[in-house]
């Protein structure tokens, strides 16, 4: 649908979905049903924890499928060697992105076949990785309520069974020696200092079968960042100037040419709109913004997608519209 333009997708999804089908036609990879299935309904049993949704089974929408899909469909044929490692997911706010990323772990922690997994939440702050590995254990809760099988613990969710863990990791760490992840995952990207926390987990992954990482985030105002870095590669990627089968990217965002107070667009940015987030919400966050410059670059960079050059607005883009005008240079050749 997103390919026949019945989705209102970004360029990026529409290029991410065209690389899907391509996929298909590689005789070196195949595409296991049954693996995605398991991940799939091991999801569904789980439960939200808050607000209208509360006690209800953890059912994913289209555009999670699509990323479990990419994530654990594809396998190097007659091999058990899965061919995505790295994954780039760039989406708005309340679209339930640390929710799906610790479904995902919980999942890595307990059904992915790995004796001794450790699945670490890592962010640039203890606080922002402590965020998702709250969420994680909250899930992990109504799985089993009586902690009969999974074990939490303030910064460690121990599972007994395959002797594995879920634990928290920063880049403010004393430390970051000695670690073995099968899966880490790393909430809001946009706002890592660098790349060595990354690199560090990344390098712990060498004696994994089926390592992930997969790194999460809305968008910033930090053209210079890592995370931007590898939004560019993501980029050169699916638009076919560098390979790399490893590297799945997902990024919801505006097209350069779009007007974020179009409400027409705003699904782009925002592909459980209806969902977790309402239009009546975005409706209102843009008309703060309209009229609070001051909150302007927080709600195209967290609501739209749109990477900014400042973190702070000093004119509008309106009041620049307002008082331009295209010239002809040929009009000043005698001045």
């Amino acid at each position: 649908d997103v390919i026949d333009h019945k989705i209102t997708a970004s360029k990026y999804v529409y290029l991410s979905c065209k690389r899907f089908f391509f996929l298909f036609g590689r005789n070196d990879i195949e595409f296991r049903t049954g693996k995605v299935d398991k991940v799939v309904t091991f999801i569904s049993r789980l439960k939200h924890y808050m607000g209208a949704s509360t006690d209800k089974p953890f059912i994913l929408s289209d555009w999670q499928f699509f990323i479990i899909e990419n994530l654990f469909g594809w396998y190097y044929r007659g091999t058990k060697k899965r061919v995505i490692k790295n994954a780039y997911i760039e989406v708005g706010r309340k679209a339930g992105k640390t929710t799906l990323l610790s479904a995902i772990a919980l999942y890595a922690l307990m059904a992915d076949g790995e004796s001794g997994a450790e699945v670490d939440c890592i962010a640039n702050t203890r606080q922002q990785a402590k965020i998702l590995f709250d969420t994680a254990s909250y899930l992990a809760e109504t799985l089993d309520p009586k902690h009969k099988y999974i074990k939490p613990f303030r910064d460690k969710i121990k599972f007994a069974t395959t002797k594995s863990h879920i634990q928290v990791l920063s880049s403010d760490a004393k430390t970051l020696d000695g670690f073995n992840a099968s899966l880490f995952v790393e909430d809001e990207l946009h706002e890592a200092k660098d790349s060595r926390l990354y690199d560090v987990m990344k390098s712990s992954q060498g004696m994994r079968q089926n390592p992930l990482a997969v790194c999460i985030t809305s968008a910033g105002f930090n053209k210079y960042s890592f995370c931007y870095q590898m939004r560019r590669t993501c980029i050169e990627i699916l638009e076919g100037a560098k390979t790399d089968d490893t590297q799945f990217s997902a990024i919801y965002c505006l097209d350069e040419e779009d007007d974020w107070k179009d409400e027409s667009v705003w699904a782009k940015a925002n592909p459980n709109v209806g969902i977790t987030v309402s239009y009546e919400y975005l409706r209102e966050q843009v008309t703060q913004a309209t009229n609070n410059t001051a909150l302007e670059v927080g709600v195209r960079t967290k609501n739209f997608g749109q990477w900014v050059d400042s973190e702070d607005i000093w004119i509008s883009d309106d009041d620049i519209n307002s008082v331009s005008d295209t010239i002809n240079l040929n009009d000043f050749n005698d001045a």
